[in-house]
């Protein structure tokens, strides 16, 4: 039973308010909850109409989605709606060549979409479509059903796309990471029997994870600067002590001096006794397999490097707490002249 029959039912013994003689001086408008219930019941009327259409459009559209309608369905772009970690990178000469096609031709491949419990439809796949129909001014686009599980959805868009010819393997890495992240539990075999790669593919690229903070950094804006075995190499070498050397050559491969085995060479080279002593001394701490902080000392220097600005700051607050303790430590140490 609807709210709005429930409050009939209750209000059944009730006279109609046409038949109550109202005095010159009642205002017209209801005093009592009920009344002003009574009185609005014409616009409750009119949205629950509003609701059933939405609905029954809604349903119309699921249904003509299972049948397949034509291959598929137009639906409102503003229907469409995205969850997070289902879109997949897409570079902007990329998105903008998408973006210009759709404008000038069909869409050939279907957006796939999933109904949503609380009304319109979750994109599954095509999220680069989507956007581009949005930017070209279009109203609608066409979709395709499919009947799957949150999970299903999240993870068959993740597999489908990680492994697409033109992503690299930075972002491959990162793909599978975020998935290890969403299941700790997963081993990485399990990732690869899942994706249909060899379990080797993703040892190396898991690798990107032992890289100095710096090349990291680099990859983040140009993630075709290195690739899964040359990142591999380089996540050794960096274990091995030596990651200053790997941002010195991952630098120089960024300016486009040299290439990635050259880079790979150049990290390799050992320094003489000598020039160990003058570099700095690099340190990780670290969380799992995450880099939590890299400490460089180089003579008289300390150098702090963190993933988060935050962490930064708060490091740095307690830093200079234990520097003023210890300054005022000594500062009233008795001096070795007042010594007996």
């Amino acid at each position: 039973m609807s709210i709005k029959e429930k409050m009939a039912a209750k209000t059944a013994a009730i006279a109609p308010l046409s038949r109550v003689p109202r005095s010159a001086n009642q205002n017209a408008e209801p005093k009592t909850g009920p009344g002003k219930f009574l009185a609005a019941m014409p616009i409750l009327a009119e949205k629950d109409k509003e609701l059933e259409a939405m609905s029954a459009e809604n349903a119309t559209l699921r249904e003509q989605l299972a049948k397949g309608l034509r291959g598929g369905v137009e639906i409102a772009l503003d229907q469409l709606f995205e969850v997070p970690g289902r879109r997949r990178y897409m570079s902007k000469a990329k998105y903008f060549e998408l973006r210009e096609n759709l404008r000038h031709n069909k869409l050939i491949h279907a957006v796939v979409v999933r109904p949503r419990a609380h009304g319109g439809f979750e994109i599954v796949s095509g999220h680069h479509r989507t956007d581009a129909f949005r930017e070209i001014g279009r109203e609608t686009i066409r979709c395709v059903l499919e009947e799957t599980t949150e999970e299903e959805a999240t993870s068959g868009a993740f597999y489908t796309n990680l492994m697409q010819s033109d992503l690299t393997d930075h972002e491959k890495y990162l793909g599978f990471k975020e998935m290890q992240q969403r299941h700790p539990s997963t081993t990485q075999t399990q990732m690869a029997k899942k994706a249909g790669v060899d379990p080797s593919l993703i040892s190396r690229l898991m690798a990107f994870d032992d890289l100095p903070v710096e090349v990291l950094a680099l990859l983040s804006t140009q993630p075709d600067l290195l690739g899964a075995k040359a990142g591999a190499a380089l996540a050794a070498i960096t274990r091995d002590g030596n990651g200053l050397r790997v941002v010195e050559a991952v630098n120089r491969l960024a300016a486009k001096e040299i290439d990635e085995r050259q880079a790979v060479k150049l990290a390799s080279i050992k320094a003489t006794p000598a020039a160990s002593l003058a570099g700095p001394a690099i340190d990780k701490i670290k969380i799992g397999r995450s880099v939590y902080c890299e400490i460089r000392t180089a003579k008289n220097v300390v150098r702090l490097q963190f993933q988060s600005d935050e962490e930064a700051a708060e490091v740095s607050a307690t830093i200079k707490s234990v520097l003023e303790k210890r300054i005022a430590d000594k500062s009233t140490a008795p001096s070795d002249d007042y010594k007996s």
